[in-house]
């Protein structure tokens, strides 16, 4: 016999694993209502009926049941709150931890479910936040990006930027009190790459990776018009005095018979202005071969120079507090 909605007993509120063990669900129940998106999972430990379309409020409602009192959501956590996603290179899979810091001092927290830490907390880095203490922009920006692998704090980076009054001066502002702390190099170099017109972490990861390859970093989102003025669309990124760009494949994928022909009408536009643009995927972006450092080396006619935080020498894989 299948399982009830969760809804019936819970409506749109989460719920954690005891408490459905509580109404009469059990392990296997919950797994299967899962597996058939019945329910979907917010956070390690925690549930929702699927219905329950995501909010603020519900992230936080859910967070909430599994935060120890007198923590502060930090980190990956306090991100995903600030509605910026901040999880690792294929971690969607799997659930991270909630992230929760206290005072410097106090005990982190060794809750099952919870990632806890301790550090210091001053004032203006603790802000409400529907109903939750959460660390600010400007101190989970700084967080992310001393303590996430780099091409993962980079990309952070870039998304925390576009929220609304978060500048590169305010995290600079709170980095410069972490000078003696883990990251700190990082840090303070990454913020100088950030770039919040990058839509998305794989953009992100792209440019730095063209970086850490010894290229010149490529602009993000280049607007392109032609010889009267005519918008003609933008390039995931590139070299404007050069006009040489890439486009993600699949970036700009229609299915239609006509989507596809504006879109090849409109590269073919782009590239009659003189444009060079080739087509990269995330499988070399992502790989350690140097299938990407070739095919920029042919467009920009120069060659690479691996630095020691190219993937190749494991730059991309430094563990770091938050690395799964």
């Amino acid at each position: 016999m299948s399982p009830s909605p969760p809804a019936t007993a819970f409506g749109s509120h989460p719920f954690t694993m005891p408490a459905a063990l509580l109404v009469g669900f059990t392990r296997d129940d919950l797994r299967l209502l899962v597996a058939r998106a019945t329910v979907r999972r917010l956070v390690r430990g925690v549930y929702v009926d699927a219905s329950v379309q995501d909010s603020l409020d519900v992230r936080a409602r859910g967070i909430g049941l599994v935060t120890p009192p007198g923590s502060v959501l930090c980190g990956r956590t306090a991100a995903w709150l600030w509605g910026v996603d901040a999880l690792a290179m294929g971690a969607h899979l799997v659930l991270p931890d909630v992230d929760v810091m206290s005072v410097a001092g106090r005990s982190a927290s060794r809750r099952t479910g919870v990632f806890g830490s301790s550090g210091p907390l001053a004032a203006g880095d603790v802000v409400p936040l529907a109903g939750l203490l959460v660390t600010s922009p400007a101190r989970t920006a700084t967080d992310l990006a001393r303590l996430l692998r780099r091409p993962d704090a980079l990309a952070s980076l870039d998304a925390m930027l576009r929220l609304p009054g978060l500048t590169k001066d305010a995290v600079s502002e709170v980095l410069a009190r972490f000078a003696k702390h883990r990251g700190i190099v990082q840090g303070r170099e990454l913020l100088d790459l950030a770039d919040p017109r990058a839509e998305s972490p794989q953009e992100s990861r792209t440019r730095l990776r063209c970086i850490d390859a010894g290229f010149p970093a490529p602009e993000p989102q280049i607007e392109v018009f032609d010889e009267l003025g005519l918008f003609l669309g933008r390039l995931d990124m590139g070299w404007l005095e050069w006009l040489r760009a890439m486009e993600f494949d699949g970036h700009d994928y229609h299915s239609t018979h006509d989507q596809i022909r504006h879109d090849d009408l409109r590269r073919e536009a782009i590239e009659r202005l003189g444009w060079v643009v080739i087509p990269v995927t995330g499988e070399h972006v992502l790989g350690k071969g140097l299938a990407f450092e070739r095919g920029v080396a042919e467009l920009l006619e120069m060659e690479p120079r691996l630095t020691r935080n190219h993937p190749r020498y494991g730059g991309w894989d430094a563990r770091t507090r938050w690395a799964s």
